[in-house]
């Protein structure tokens, strides 16, 4: 019985591991690791400029090759994709790039008779925080992604509808992304001293994690809250960056909203996250998004703004608002009789436990890159 060969694969167009920036990072850690661990892949992460002096002489980590960019992808992002792909292109059958930007080098890396494959990421064509110069050069990335990869692997179903419809792309895969259930679900000890740090009682508060923007639908979030009393205070974290939108939700909010800031800290965030009496999400143009997951995997009660991506991950195991009245209907509810909710909280770490997790996610891209290497070499 012949042995079966696998291809070689490069992960470019992240900051780099080990993770410590945002989605995209903690994808490229947990894919690669679990790619080697699970399935015998030889797999490298190419991390750019910024993460290269984090790292030191780290040239491996968890069985995983590093390499290093000499441009910083928040500097030089295009130059930063070809530069990641031209270190990987003589040694490595597949190229992977995360973000639709990599889709640029589609032709370079098929004249080098290699795959050329993109995750698009969200809709960062519709974000309405950038110009509309920027959302037509993510639009122009998207068309290229779609044209110039061999394969397209979207994040969720929703994206690959957004995908095929808008750019008549047919060859695409869907693979999302992964959670752990939170190990501070019980662990009471550990729990306590973070949640007096933040002033918080557990279970008798409403969460939010999200970076601070229109298109995250805090606002809404804040004005529903306000509608009525609350005997629950509003915790929203996230970097306070100094914007005219930024200041204009610290106006709105009133005594029982508390911005805490941003929480980079994994252990405290988490802890956060497991004492929650709910988490508002109000993410609108992205498709599995990961700090929904980390909810769902932290028992959290759901209230999600209602879209199709947020609808294809929570299902029937959450609420949706469309609406800032909706957020202060449910919130009322949820304060009154938390006890009706618990099988939505029973039902979303589930998810996480059956579906959304890694082990699953790195058994799906196994599929996809050996399907696509197969092909490539018949």
């Amino acid at each position: 019985m012949s042995k079966v060969i696998l291809p070689r694969i490069a992960i470019v167009g992240s900051r780099g591991i080990p993770a410590s920036y945002g989605g995209f990072e903690t994808f490229a850690e947990e894919i690669a690791v679990h790619l080697y661990r699970n399935h015998g892949y030889r797999v490298t992460v190419v991390c750019d400029a910024d993460q290269q002096r984090k790292n030191g002489d780290l040239h491996e980590y968890k069985g995983v090759e590093l390499r290093y960019s000499s441009f910083a992808k928040g500097g030089n992002a295009i130059k930063f994709y070809r530069d990641s792909i031209r270190q990987v292109l003589e040694d490595h059958d597949i190229i992977y790039s995360c973000g639709p930007a990599g889709g640029l080098f589609g032709p370079m890396v098929r004249r080098h008779g290699k795959i050329m494959m993109t995750n698009p990421d969200g809709l960062n064509s519709r974000r309405s925080k950038w110009s509309w110069p920027i959302q037509m050069a993510f639009r122009a990335f998207e068309f290229a992604a779609s044209r110039f990869s061999d394969r397209v692997v979207c994040d969720s179903k929703a994206i690959e509808i957004y995908i095929r419809s808008s750019y008549g792309c047919r060859h695409t895969d869907v693979a999302e992304y992964g959670a752990y259930p939170n190990p501070y679900l019980e662990n009471e000890r550990a729990s306590a001293t973070i949640l007096a740090e933040y002033g918080l009682v557990s279970g008798a508060y409403h969460l939010v994690v999200s970076r601070l923007e229109p298109e995250n639908n805090v606002e809404s979030i804040i004005r529903g809250y306000q509608l009525s009393a609350h005997k629950w205070p509003l915790i929203v974290v996230g970097n306070l960056n100094d914007t005219d939108f930024v200041r204009s939700l610290q106006r709105l909010a009133g005594e029982q909203v508390r911005f805490v800031g941003g929480i980079y800290d994994k252990e405290k965030l988490a802890i956060a996250r497991a004492h929650a009496a709910s988490y508002l999400h109000g993410h609108s143009v992205g498709g599995t998004n990961p700090s929904l997951l980390e909810a769902m995997g932290s028992h959290n009660l759901c209230v999600c703004h209602d879209n199709p991506f947020n609808r294809e991950v929570v299902q029937d195991n959450g609420l949706f608002f469309s609406e800032a009245a909706d957020v202060g209907r449910w919130l009322t509810q949820i304060e009154n009789d938390p006890e009706r909710f618990l099988g939505m909280r029973d039902g979303a770490l589930q998810r996480i436990k059956n579906y959304y997790n890694w082990d699953n996610m790195a058994s799906k891209y196994n599929q996809i890159f050996t399907r696509a290497f197969e092909k490539g070499k018949s």
